[in-house]
């Protein structure tokens, strides 16, 4: 009788573990998503075994506590990193299916890496291992012109919000790669990368170039072309140097839309300044507005003071008595341009030196003026701004710029038809920021926001 007994002791334990057999997979090739997005990380559970049952844990080798962990039939956020905490979920729905993936919500850089799908049971465990890679394709390319050290000139190709390091490329006018180029890549506190290479060109040389800066990972490429004129290449010494005076006023005249740019030589600068730019953004004809913006009183919050020629707006030290209209703002201490644009290229500037608190841009007419609100693109604004010492895009998320680009006077280029927004520091003559890949269906104006009470935003002529 003991050895019967001993037998079926032995059959029943023999049968639990078999009963128990199963094996984990999960996706080979690697996972690539964007910033933002979510990602589905797949592990298969091969078994008549429901994972209700079961201890699911997904953990990575660069943190202590699980990314998430399903015990006892319940998860345990408790336990969970800090990292992931509400944004992880399993498909409990398709437990009885063997579907034990992860759902990782809003992706960011850091959760790149290696993730490891473990199941349990009392005598059985096995996993598998995917990985998760982060890809971001940046903007489009910003093409500059700069003066080297030696003959010639440096042309420098710059692009944000990269992930991983980008490929960058320059290919001259006859279709040859040039290979001396200086790249350097510069990651901001998101993990998103910023791309600048240059190269020294000389009046020798070709003319014409071509910036191509991809993502391999998606494949996907941005470019940017720039061709020089020859008087760039005009050779500065005590000479000639009467002769290079008078032919650069020379091209700036060809630039220049009326004779009185000849007579006015800082205006006839801005100019060409302002054409290169547009240039650089892929225009090739140039019918660009420099519209003289004026500060419409009826959207004016009541605390703000707005000079007499309806260029200067400031914080007052006491509230206007004004109507309270439809187009006024009666929370937000902003205010818009009097000019409204529904088409066509157009560009300002305002001078913002010693205002610690501003914002500028473009607002659509639709706007919210009567309660908070976030001054987003989603929201219909597209604005530059600093706040104290933290000078920033205003998106969501937000994006910081470097503060020792604070610009003293800032320059606002709108191209209605293409959706673009550039922001310019007049001052460097430097780019800061665009915005792209908008399409507009309604009216934009000029925008303004100051709570400073000792220094104004003033717009300029």
């Amino acid at each position: 009788m003991k050895r019967r007994h001993l037998s079926i002791v032995l059959l029943l334990g023999f049968h639990t573990v078999l009963s128990e057999t199963f094996n984990v997979f999960g996706k080979d090739d690697p996972i690539i998503v964007s910033v933002g997005e979510d990602a589905v990380l797949e592990c298969q559970l091969v078994s008549d075994i429901s994972l209700d049952t079961l201890d699911v844990r997904w953990f990575t080798s660069d943190s202590a506590s699980p990314v998430h962990l399903y015990t006892d039939g319940q998860d345990r956020p408790d336990v969970q990193d800090k990292g992931y905490q509400g944004r992880t979920e399993l498909f409990k729905d398709e437990f009885s299916h063997g579907n034990a993936s992860l759902k990782l919500k809003n992706i960011k850089i850091s959760d790149e890496g290696s993730y490891t799908c473990s199941i349990d049971s009392k005598t059985r465990h096995d996993e598998a291992v995917i990985d998760l890679r982060v890809a971001e394709f940046g903007q489009r390319p910003w093409v500059d012109l700069e003066e080297n050290d030696k003959e010639g000139l440096c042309v420098v190709c710059r692009s944000d919000g990269w992930y991983p390091e980008p490929l960058i490329q320059w290919v001259d006018g006859k279709g040859d790669v040039t290979a001396q180029s200086e790249t350097e890549f510069i990651q901001d506190p998101t993990g998103l990368i910023t791309v600048q290479s240059h190269i020294n060109v000389k009046s020798d040389s070709v003319n014409e170039f071509s910036c191509f800066i991809e993502n391999q990972l998606l494949s996907k490429r941005r470019e940017a072309h720039l061709q020089i004129s020859d008087e760039f290449f005009l050779k500065i010494n005590v000479v000639n140097v009467w002769l290079v005076i008078f032919w650069v006023l020379v091209s700036l005249v060809i630039m220049a839309v009326t004779v009185d740019v000849m007579v006015h030589r800082n205006e006839d600068k801005k100019i060409k300044e302002l054409q290169e730019f547009l240039t650089l953004e892929g225009f090739n004809e140039l019918e660009l507005d420099c519209v003289s913006v004026t500060l419409d009183m009826e959207t004016a919050h009541p605390w703000l003071e707005v000079s007499e020629d309806l260029k200067s707006l400031r914080h007052a030290q006491i509230s206007r008595r004004l109507p309270d209209t439809e187009k006024r703002f009666r929370i937000w201490l902003c205010a818009l341009g009097s000019q409204g644009f529904t088409s066509g290229r157009h560009y300002w500037e305002v001078e913002v030196v010693g205002n610690q608190h501003w914002r500028l841009g473009v607002a659509l007419e639709s706007v919210e003026r009567k309660g908070w609100i976030i001054p987003i693109p989603e929201n219909g604004f597209w604005i530059i701004e600093q706040i104290m010492d933290q000078f920033s895009i205003s998106s969501s998320p937000q994006f910081p710029l470097p503060v020792d680009q604070i610009p003293r006077k800032v320059g606002v280029y709108l191209s209605y038809e293409s959706g673009t927004i550039s922001f310019y520091n007049v001052d460097t003559k430097s780019h800061l920021h665009t915005f792209t890949g908008n399409k507009f269906t309604e009216k934009l104006y000029p925008f303004f926001w100051t709570r400073d009470p000792n220094k104004c935003l003033r717009i300029c002529s």
